[in-house]
């Protein structure tokens, strides 16, 4: 199973309980001046104590292109974030995961980024009158996907297609990878995993979930 937590840093931009975090994450908390900013990265190191249990730096290694690994275990993991909220996917195989507020899109952005596949189906999405929700599903399972790769933009975005939008075999970077797709308080998620399809399950976490012990949430 794929766990993808989620959380709003509304509750977190005082900065309460900063010191349950590593002490990389509070020097990197230290040198944001917005407070959202802040709060941003206090709730991705909260998040990833309270579901990897992560206490101190030394349990994080580092593959190409600095994706972060937790030493030592099977789990994988990935922490985007969007607007109001931050996330956290979790599996026991190479795991990417993004979440974009659905808000209008700029149509440079697709003639850079996407192929000539996916415009041809866009253009059909606007006359159906659904296009920013579907220019976010080929957006966020791009990301996805260089982020679970570990390639990140080194795996250009207009290189590669994302059709169809479904749980099938999508075969990227020399890789079988399988999409998901949420919807939370507009915003979407996608989250790819390696090898095979897998149930995902969406958790919402609270200051009550994530100012107390570690309790290791682990799949």
């Amino acid at each position: 199973m794929t766990r993808i937590y989620i959380s709003s840093i509304h509750e977190y931009k005082a900065l309460k309980d900063v010191e349950l975090v590593t002490k990389a994450r509070r020097e990197r908390i230290q040198r944001y001046l917005r407070s959202e900013d802040k709060a941003r990265c206090l709730l991705a190191g909260l998040l990833l104590r309270q579901a990897c249990g992560v206490t101190d730096d030394c349990q994080l290694t580092y593959g190409e292109n600095h994706k972060p690994y937790l030493k030592n275990s099977d789990t994988h993991f990935n922490i985007p974030h969007s607007g109001d909220y931050v996330v956290l996917a979790t599996a026991h195989c190479e795991v990417g995961v993004d979440v974009e507020k659905v808000i209008p899109f700029f149509d440079d952005v697709t003639a850079r980024c996407f192929t000539p596949q996916e415009l041809e189906w866009m253009q059909k999405e606007r006359y159906r009158g659904g296009c920013d929700e579907a220019f976010y599903r080929l957006w966020t399972a791009k990301e996805s996907i260089m982020k679970a790769s570990g390639m990140g933009f080194s795996l250009p975005p207009e290189t590669f297609c994302v059709l169809p939008l479904d749980s099938s075999a999508h075969y990227i970077a020399d890789k079988s990878w399988f999409l998901n797709w949420l919807s939370y308080d507009g915003h979407i998620i996608c989250c790819a995993v390696e090898d095979k399809p897998q149930e995902v399950k969406l958790i919402l976490m609270g200051p009550g979930d994530l100012f107390v012990a570690t309790q290791h949430l682990r799949l």
